[in-house]
């Protein structure tokens, strides 16, 4: 299921905060093999609880006609969305895919559905910011944090050490910023708390007012 029940709640809907289908993990997850048509169902969780799942069947042929079709509920109502894909060829062999947004009838990697939302379509129909674009330094930390856990969640226990130890290097350097974050508050509570007492004290007479 997807749809208004899904994604992040309260705030302006961003591209991190919907649900998302990215043909490069789509292709990696086995759904894109030439000549054949594979389906399944796709899942998106956060903090070990699933916000969202749907319905994926892919039949494609480089050199024909080739379709990804979305099963999923909005309001408890059925939507079946069919989309085109194209396959571009790289230079060094294989193919790159696209999909045809189904609002705009551009060419895009990723469908995204925004909390709230009733279809799938590209980023740049639906005109979503990315998160990091309105994030200050400690919010960005905070999302690098999850995002990294995020990712050691979905591995598997046979996953190469370097890319595990690189997602918890993330989360280092991330507790890092965040460290820093609080320490220059604390520094800036406490020169607070100094100017307030000086200013207590010249109204009481303790000090004189230069």
């Amino acid at each position: 299921m997807g749809g208004s029940g899904s994604g992040r709640c309260g705030g302006r809907p961003t591209v991190e905060g919907s649900l998302r289908l990215e043909l490069p993990r789509l292709r990696r997850a086995g759904y894109l093999k030439a000549g054949r048509r594979v389906s399944g169902t796709w899942s998106w969780s956060r903090g070990g609880e699933t916000t969202g799942s749907v319905s994926v069947a892919c039949t494609v042929d480089p050199e024909r006609a080739s379709s990804m079709v979305i099963d999923f509920t909005h309001k408890g109502e059925p939507v079946t969305q069919n989309i085109n894909l194209e396959a571009v060829p790289m230079r060094f062999g294989g193919w790159r895919w696209y999909a045809r947004c189904p609002f705009s009838g551009l060419r895009c990697t990723t469908l995204v559905m925004p909390n709230g939302g009733h279809r799938f379509a590209s980023v740049k129909a639906w005109r979503l910011p990315y998160a990091s674009q309105n994030e200050d330094a400690v919010s960005r930390a905070h999302r690098r944090i999850a995002k990294a856990n995020e990712r050691l969640d979905r591995m598997s226990k046979y996953a190469r050490w370097p890319t595990v130890h690189r997602q918890w290097d993330r989360i280092d350097e991330a507790n890092a910023v965040l460290d820093y974050g609080l320490t220059l508050a604390w520094a800036r509570v406490s020169g607070l708390e100094a100017r307030l007492s000086v200013a207590a004290r010249v109204k009481k007479g303790d000090l004189a007012d230069d």
